[in-house]
């Protein structure tokens, strides 16, 4: 099971998730999935391009300009495409390299992400961070939705704060700075993952060992808040006068424009009793746990024999 790789213990997992850090230890190699072979590889002979490469130094994104280039032929020619010998001029500089959407482009990674998607029940992505020795890359921040970190090279140094604001639904302001407690402080090294619930604000940045890492995660999750708006848009859909802008000059009677919400939100109770709730939730949750369609691999010689 690809998650038995990620974690030691999945009953722990589920009794951590959204609730607690939980690092685990002694997780073996990883380097079928993803390595500093591979790292380089994609950095050196793919020819990424943004916004699937991106560099970090102390909290701000670099210009891409500094490490990317145009390429191509007289028969087409592409910017924003990754240039190898910038990039490590970068990377000796202290630039950590974040490679975003391992699966469109890593079929190892895509594999597994496959088929931790399956064993999770959402749609999974994959990033990688690859963090020059004595260096600190994104800088304190938290995330709008957990993630789990599995260390492949070199080690590095993670400080863990309590969440500034339980359950978030956004990425915070850059620069943001946080005074809530410290939770954990760790080192993670080969073989170690990190679980980091939503919401927890994370620091992490090398001593004399360079890291890389990569991360798992998926997009904002669901909250009852979607079934909510759901159930506002279905209104609003079924009743012009909810679709209504505000009066002319509505800020000149205040008075009236309360009245007139009164009787709107009047009209949604209406509807709110006609609804069928669990059916609407339903919906939700089947949309957010559809997973990906398998990549079809294999097919393409068939496809090319086929006669038009």
């Amino acid at each position: 099971m690809a998650l038995h790789r990620l974690v030691d213990d999945t009953d722990r997992l589920r009794a951590a998730w959204e609730a607690e850090v939980l690092h685990c230890t002694g997780l073996g190699g990883f380097d079928d999935v993803f390595g500093l072979a591979l790292a380089e590889d994609l950095i050196v002979n793919r020819g990424l391009r943004i916004p699937y490469l991106r560099l970090l130094r102390d909290g701000a994104y670099l210009p891409s300009a500094r490490f990317t280039h145009r390429t191509g032929t007289a028969a087409g020619q592409a910017d924003g495409v990754a240039d190898p010998h910038a990039i490590l001029r970068e990377v000796a500089g202290g630039a950590t390299v974040v490679l975003r959407g391992l699966v469109r482009y890593a079929p190892t990674i895509a594999d597994f992400c496959a088929e931790l998607s399956a064993e999770l029940g959402v749609p999974l992505s994959a990033g990688a961070y690859l963090t020059p020795a004595g260096s600190r890359g994104a800088g304190p921040h938290y995330d709008p939705m957990s993630v789990l970190v599995r260390q492949v090279h070199g080690t590095k140094h993670w400080r863990l704060q309590a969440p500034p604001e339980r359950r978030p639904r956004t990425l915070p302001e850059p620069g943001e700075r946080y005074d809530t407690p410290v939770i954990a402080e760790l080192t993670l090294r080969p073989g170690d993952s990190l679980y980091i619930p939503r919401g927890v604000v994370h620091d992490a940045w090398t001593g004399e060992e360079p890291s890389v890492h990569i991360t798992f995660s998926g997009d904002t999750p669901p909250t009852w808040a979607d079934v909510m708006h759901q159930l506002v848009d279905r209104a609003a859909a079924g009743d012009e006068r909810l679709r209504e802008t505000f009066p002319w000059r509505f800020g000149d009677d205040p008075d009236a424009l309360t009245g007139q919400a009164k009787d709107r939100i009047a009209l949604l109770i209406a509807f709110l009793g006609t609804a069928d709730p669990g059916r609407l939730a339903c919906e939700v949750i089947a949309r957010h746990a559809a997973l990906p369609e398998p990549a079809p691999r294999g097919r393409l010689a068939a496809a090319l024999a086929r006669p038009v």
